[in-house]
């Protein structure tokens, strides 16, 4: 699917019809973009002054839109999905529908679809020649991936339950060429060990993270044969890339590959996974290596 666009307008003049184009609005399936003319909000009620407190109705009015597109593009980003236009308000039969039988006191335009990948410029080009003003948008800082995981590795108690960023040493473990880190790993009977995967990185390092990753696999399951444990399927922490992507390209490969022995969670599982480690009665996984005399 490709982006579709509708403006809304104010009608300033019952009599004649006459209208000021007061925000814009873009629908892609992976996010929503809107802004709107401040400037021309305040100045609704000297633009039409027969209409008592439409300056008011039509902030109320905006401001819904924009805590809709809000909540929608906060759910797209954390459950990484794309948007379920049958079950979503910002459908193009929707805004159809607006535009056709709406008599609020917002008009939508036809919604128009754009034969191409929509960008952020994109939008400030089209808000500026529809709208009529330049503005810039203001940056919300997003996270990278090592930021967002980077919580779920610092909760109190863990590192007494469980080794972070363990080394896999070639000379005592079998199956890895080098020293080999994995994030996470703990012992409760079976062997836990979670490991992440940034596909923000370059091709290069994220095929060598994999490597590794498949190595360490090896390790620990020539590990538990020789020792008489059970051990589970490595937990890969991953944000699934923009479709349409190299990136996106790369995690289908990936995943296609490893999801036979290899359990993908998200970072929010991952919450969820340390929380319940920090919690526990699992021993680190060198201390079990101590008891061993491994």
């Amino acid at each position: 699917m490709k982006t579709f666009f509708s403006t809304i307008s104010i009608q300033t003049n019952p009599v004649s019809l006459e209208k000021v184009v007061v925000a814009l609005l873009a629908v892609t399936e992976n996010q929503v973009f809107f802004h709107y003319s401040k400037s021309k909000l305040n100045l609704l009620d000297k633009l039409a002054p027969s209409q008592i407190g439409i300056g008011t109705l039509a902030k109320k009015s905006i401001q819904q839109i924009k805590n809709s597109v809000n909540e929608t593009n906060k759910a797209l980003q954390k459950n990484q999905i794309t948007i379920e236009f049958e079950k979503s308000i910002f459908s193009k039969e929707y805004f159809s529908y607006l535009n056709a039988y709406n008599n609020g006191i917002l008009s939508f335009s036809e919604p128009a679809s754009l034969p191409f990948n929509f960008t952020i410029e994109k939008f400030k080009s089209y808000f500026l020649h529809f709208v009529g003003e330049p503005f810039e948008v203001v940056e919300v800082k997003t996270q990278t991936f090592a930021q967002k995981i980077k919580p779920a590795f610092e909760k109190e108690g863990l590192e007494d339950k469980a080794d972070l960023k363990f080394y896999f040493d070639p000379l005592h473990f079998l199956g890895v060429f080098k020293d080999t880190d994995v994030a996470l790993i703990t012992k409760n009977g079976d062997i836990s060990a979670i490991q992440t995967l940034d596909f923000n990185l370059t091709e290069h390092s994220v095929v060598n993270n994999v490597y590794e990753t498949q190595s360490i696999h090896a390790a620990l399951q020539y590990f538990a044969k020789k020792t008489g444990v059970g051990v589970k399927p490595i937990q890969i922490v991953f944000e699934e890339p923009p479709l349409h992507t190299p990136a996106h390209n790369l995690f289908e490969i990936t995943y296609s590959n490893l999801k036979a022995n290899f359990e993908f969670i998200t970072p929010d599982i991952l919450e969820q996974q340390t929380e319940k480690i920090a919690n526990s009665n699992n021993k680190k996984f060198t201390d079990y290596l101590a008891e061993i005399q491994y």
